[in-house]
């Protein structure tokens, strides 16, 4: 699996929200000049600063959500190169189950995925992916405000923790003899 992208995608994040520090000095300084052409012109101080704390607050959940779906992807990816590395093509009944399994490997569910790593990837961490997988729901379907999840976090943490559960299973599959997997 590849952490790159995680990477990626928080230095995005990283910059747009410098980007947003930028823009609140500016409004905080009014220096309405640099306002022109913005969705700021023409704009209260109050309003634009409530703006862009809103902003803020939404950019955190759109990285989130970017943030999980590159993991998802990388881990639907890593799965199907498993297979296709340790897979004996001489067994017809063999062939056959691995092409069930990569072509059934989109509705499988994140925690099953996560939890297939369970030789290699400690509890605790499989327990808080999983909590951002639920977290990621959460945001993705609305924000429900009548069912609130039980775990919050921000794109830091989503970031360290998606790729310390890469680093611990590359660790392993590093390893192609390793009989875990």
């Amino acid at each position: 699996m590849n952490e790159n992208i995680l990477n990626e995608v928080f230095s995005v994040y990283e910059i747009l929200k410098d980007s947003m520090k930028i823009t609140r000095r500016s409004i905080a300084q009014d220096l309405f000049k640099l306002h022109g052409s913005t969705v700021f012109f023409s704009e209260q101080k109050d309003k634009m600063l409530k703006k862009m704390s809103d902003s803020e607050k939404e950019l955190e959940n759109l990285m989130i959500l970017s943030l999980f779906a590159s993991f998802e992807r990388e881990l639907r990816v890593s799965i199907q190169n498993i297979i296709d590395f340790n897979v004996n093509k001489t067994n017809s009944t063999v062939n056959k189950l691995t092409s069930l399994a990569k072509s059934s490997i989109e509705r499988w569910t994140v925690p099953d995925m996560v939890d297939a790593f369970s030789e290699v990837v400690d509890e605790p961490l499989r327990s808080r992916v999983k909590e951002i997988y639920a977290y990621r729901n959460w945001i993705a379907h609305g924000k429900n405000q009548n069912k609130q999840p039980s775990f919050k976090t921000d794109p830091k943490t989503v970031q360290k923790n998606l790729v310390d559960f890469i680093s611990q299973a590359n660790q392993a599959l590093q390893d192609s003899q390793n009989p875990n997997l």
